[in-house]
């Protein structure tokens, strides 16, 4: 894949505009937090993450396919993963909705 400097300049300024304590922003740490084996591919990753777009009730699902996905279970991912405090999926990815929409770019 290859990015060019508006886009990156795109998703930096869009990474920098979102609350720390956003679910949002816990989300996209757990997704930092996760390395993938060296044989799956963007497309397989991109495949599962619009699933779970689809499916937000699957979250909790996703982010247990999504840190397998190296075969590796690291200290890392699980505080991760503790740190996104879900109690109710469909309420963490609704609130997430929303603080989606009320970001300011």
């Amino acid at each position: 894949m290859k990015l060019d400097k508006f886009t990156l300049a795109q998703n930096m300024a869009f990474l920098i505009s979102i609350p720390p304590e956003s679910n949002l922003a816990k989300l996209l740490a757990f997704c930092l937090s996760t390395k993938v084996r060296e044989n799956t591919t963007g497309t397989k990753i991109l495949e599962m993450t619009y699933e779970l777009m689809e499916n937000p009730s699957k979250l909790p699902y996703w982010t247990q396919d999504i840190m397998g996905q190296d075969l590796d279970y690291t200290t890392e991912e699980w505080e991760a993963l503790g740190e996104m405090g879900i109690k109710d999926a469909n309420q963490f990815m609704n609130t997430l909705w929303e603080e989606l929409e009320n970001l300011s770019l």
